[in-house]
C-alpha cells in the first residue's frame, strides 16, 4: 500500500527498460467507492479492460514462476508481468476473481490475518468512515502521544485535511495505538455509524474460496497490516510469524512470499527484518522499489520492485506499460 503516491507518473520519471524484465503490478481493490482517499481502487470495468489488455499483449506469469527465473538466473520472456493485490479486501473474491478467471490471469494476493480471527476493517477505512463519510460533528479532538489533536470538520475540505493529517500520524503508530485513536473518535456523540462504502476484508472462509482458484496464490502481509519498522524486534517477529501461521492453517498449504505493508523502505533494507522473513520461511518479498525485476542484474529477493496501477482506462494503461516495455 502506498502513502498518497500517484499511480501513474510522468514520462520524465520513467525510462524504457531492457527486454529481460518482469514487471510486478500492484493493485489493492476492484470496486466502486464514494471517496477512496488513498487511491487504492480500480473500477471494475476499467480493471476488466486492463486484464483483457494484459491477456492479449503480455506474458502474465504466477509469482512462483518468476521466482524460478530468479533462482536459475533465466531470462524473462518479452513483456512479462506478475499481478499482485495488497490487503485481502473481499472485492478481490467477489469482483476481481471472476475477471481474472475470464482472462486466465495469474495473481498473488497478500493478506493480513487479524480479520480472520475478528471481523473488522483496516484502520484507514474506519478513519475514512468517521472523518470523511459520516461525520456530523464540527470538530475532531483526540489525544495522541500526550498531545491534543484538534481539527475542524465543518466543510468537506476540512474533513479531507483532517483525514490526511490523521493518516500521516497513524501510519507510524502500532496497531494498539491506532485502535485507541479510533476508539476516541468513535466515542464522539456527533459521529454517525453508517458505512456508505463496503470496506470488508476476507475472512477465513472467503480466503479459502479465493485460494481454490488455480490462478490465485496467497502471500503474507503481517498480522495487523502494520509498518514493521514502528515495532520492537520481538513484535516484528510476532507480526510475521503469526500472519504466516494463521494463513497456512486456514489454507492448509505453505505460504512463502511476503509483501511489506505500505512498501516501507526502512523494512526492506533492514537486515533484522529480512532475517525475520527468512527465519519464518519466506523466500521473497515485494518491497518499496519502483521498477522492474531483471535477472541481468543482482536481485534482492526481499525488496522486489513493483509499480502501482491507477484507476485508468485501457489507453492510459497501455501508455503506462509502454514506459517499461516500449
Amino acid at each position: 500500500m502506498g502513502e498518497f503516491s500517484p499511480a501513474i507518473v510522468s514520462n520524465s520519471t520513467c525510462r524504457r527498460t531492457e527486454t529481460n524484465t518482469c514487471l510486478i503490478l500492484q493493485y489493492h481493490r476492484v470496486a466502486l467507492l464514494h471517496y477512496d482517499p488513498l487511491q487504492l481502487t480500480v473500477e471494475p470495468h476499467k480493471f476488466e479492460s486492463q486484464m483483457e489488455y494484459l491477456s492479449n499483449t503480455c506474458n502474465v506469469i504466477p509469482m512462483d514462476e518468476m521466482q524460478r527465473h530468479i533462482t536459475a538466473g533465466r531470462a524473462f520472456g518479452s513483456r512479462t508481468v506478475v499481478v499482485t493485490f495488497d490487503g485481502g479486501y473481499s472485492d478481490i473474491l467477489y469482483t476481481a476473481k471472476e475477471i481474472l478467471e475470464r482472462y486466465r490471469i495469474f495473481a498473488t494476493v497478500f493478506c493480513s490475518s487479524a480479520n480472520i480471527m475478528k471481523r473488522r476493517q483496516f484502520w484507514w477505512d474506519s478513519l475514512e468512515d468517521y472523518i470523511i463519510a459520516n461525520c456530523a460533528g464540527q470538530v475532531v479532538e483526540v489525544e495522541i502521544d500526550n498531545h491534543v489533536f484538534k481539527r475542524p470538520l465543518r466543510t468537506q475540505a476540512e474533513r479531507f485535511r483532517a483525514y490526511a493529517e490523521l493518516y500521516s500520524i497513524m501510519i507510524e503508530q502500532t496497531p494498539g495505538e491506532q485502535q485507541a485513536i479510533l476508539a476516541q473518535i468513535r466515542s464522539a456523540d456527533q459521529l454517525k455509524m453508517d458505512e456508505p462504502d463496503n470496506h470488508s476484508i476476507m475472512d477465513g472462509r472467503e480466503l479459502q474460496e479465493l485460494a481454490q482458484s488455480d490462478l490465485i496464490t496467497i502471500g503474507g502481509y503481517t498480522h495487523n497490516c502494520v509498518k514493521l519498522s514502528v515495532l520492537r524486534p520481538w513484535e516484528r517477529v510476532g507480526e510475521v510469524v503469526k500472519n504466516k501461521t494463521i494463513l497456512q492453517k486456514v489454507l492448509t498449504r505453505e505460504i512463502d512470499c511476503f509483501c511489506y505493508p505500505f512498501g516501507n523502505s526502512e523494512d526492506c533494507v533492514s537486515t533484522k527484518t529480512v532475517e525475520i522473513l527468512k527465519n519464518a520461511g519466506f523466500s521473497l518479498a515485494c518491497g518499496n522499489s519502483y521498477g522492474v525485476v531483471s535477472t541481468a542484474h543482482k536481485i534482492n529477493r526481499y525488496d522486489l520492485p513493483r509499480v502501482k496501477v491507477g484507476n485508468c482506462n485501457v489507453y492510459a494503461f497501455h501508455g503506462f506499460l509502454e514506459r517499461f516495455f516500449g
